[in-house]
């Protein structure tokens, strides 16, 4: 049972970053500007995106990935979307706007880690920051070499660094508290061993995503500090911990002592757990410990995380960015802005067809068949990405597409992967409330 157990996981592993890589694909074809040659994909209906109600407590936002590339601006092709740079300014507008007093971005918070990109993202997060609202950066894979940990603590010593009620010596982990409220925000590295510069700093031979002996003692002095001073507390990093795939050495997401982590977090009880990296978005739970995963900002639907804390609950709701209301006070010009969500149907819509177009090449359907399963794979994408899917699980497998699509998916990784979101997504995805001891 074991080795079958193991070999399961490995095949996760394959399967999940071939998904990615689809994923991927999906945000490029969903973010690009639109071009002549692009099929007309017909009348679609966008969601519509209404104002969160205002928060009866602590309201945090949650970003991640965001990997900022002036440099691509304008282009696609290359792993890089079009308007990254305006996708950004509509998440620290909209974050605002719904009432957050500060937001988190949980790593890749550009797309290599040049000055030169920090700089404009630097720009915005302290124009952000002059609207009120509280940045608290960490790094991810993405975000060091050229520069060096220094360097980064340097470029965002205004979005948690210098705030920072304590600063791990081996590492960008870093402390915050305010509000009744500890923010451990950890680094859990995953970037060349050349950007590791700090002075305690242990020397290492691989890139792989860790944390130290050292970063592990410093974060449990914190967290006994939190719980002597009766303060909450909320973990950050760019890794994961509780996926099956992070516990495979060699997989892209494994964090060397990340389930050691796990258990200090469990140890002193504090309930949740955010990152990012896989670029989907999703909820673990594990022996009284939750992570949550928000999604990468360039790919549909453009969303973030929500976090309303209050004397008793904390509150996840999934929000997609209202990038039409930002383009308009924006004084945005671009169509494809000033009608995000409906550009962003469309493009999953033309996604959808062009990829059952393409796999009924070796597997035939019929015209009727194929635009059947063009429609469901449109809806179950949908589902997927606004968190639903579960729910709606039972409308789609009556649709009529449902068996032609799989028919002409087989052997394809959109077959497999749709058929275990559609068995395994967690029903949480489209929020969920964790009850909270009261603070003393």
């Amino acid at each position: 049972m074991r080795k079958k157990r193991v070999n399961r996981i490995l095949d996760q592993c394959q399967v999940l970053m071939l998904g990615l890589g689809l994923l991927c694909v999906l945000a490029l074809l969903l973010l690009v500007k639109p071009g002549a040659a692009d099929p007309d994909p017909g009348p679609v209906a966008a969601a519509a995106t209404t104002p969160f109600p205002a928060p009866e407590g602590l309201r945090i936002a949650v970003g991640s990935d965001l990997h900022l590339d002036p440099d691509h601006e304008g282009q696609a092709g290359g792993g890089h979307v079009s308007y990254n740079l305006e996708l950004a300014d509509a998440l620290l507008w909209d974050a605002k706007e719904q009432g957050a007093e500060m937001i988190l971005l949980t790593g890749d918070l550009v797309n290599g880690g040049k000055p030169h990109r920090h700089r404009a993202l630097a720009e915005k997060l302290h124009a952000a920051e002059a609207e009120g609202l509280s940045v608290y950066v960490l790094p991810g894979n993405h975000d060091l070499a050229p520069i060096g940990q220094r360097d980064f603590a340097a470029l965002y010593a205004d979005f948690g660094y210098d705030e920072a009620c304590s600063r791990d010596a081996a590492s960008l982990s870093y402390c915050v508290k305010r509000e009744g409220l500890m923010l451990l925000m950890m680094d859990t590295a995953g970037y060349s061993v050349s950007a590791i510069d700090l002075p305690g700093a242990p020397g290492s031979d691989r890139d792989d995503a860790f944390l130290t002996e050292e970063t592990l003692r410093w974060a449990e002095g914190l967290l006994r500090q939190a719980q002597d001073e009766g303060l909450r507390v909320l973990a950050a990093g760019h890794y994961n911990l509780l996926p099956e795939i992070c516990q495979t050495p060699g997989s892209g997401f494994h964090v060397e002592n990340g389930r050691r982590f796990a258990e200090l977090l469990r140890a002193y009880g504090v309930p949740l757990y955010l990152s990012g990296h896989m670029h989907v978005p999703a909820v673990y739970q594990a022996e009284g410990l939750t992570e949550l995963l928000t999604g990468y900002l360039l790919s549909y639907p453009t969303a973030y995380s929500i976090l309303d804390m209050t004397d008793s609950g904390l509150r996840y709701t999934p929000r997609r960015i209202d990038v039409d209301a930002w383009a308009r006070q924006a004084g945005q010009t671009d169509p494809a802005l000033t009608h995000f969500a409906q550009w962003q149907q469309e493009g999953l819509r033309s996604y959808s067809t062009a990829n059952v177009e393409y796999m009924t090449q070796r597997n035939p359907l019929n015209k009727t068949e194929a635009g059947q399963a063009a429609d469901f794979f449109y809806a179950a994408m949908d589902a997927y990405w606004s968190g639903t899917l579960i729910q709606q699980r039972s409308a789609l497998e009556a649709m009529p597409g449902y068996a032609p699509f799989f028919r002409c998916a087989k052997g394809y990784a959109y077959g497999w992967w749709l058929r275990d979101l559609m068995e395994n997504s967690s029903p949480l995805l489209s929020g969920f409330t964790l009850d909270l001891e009261p603070l003393s």
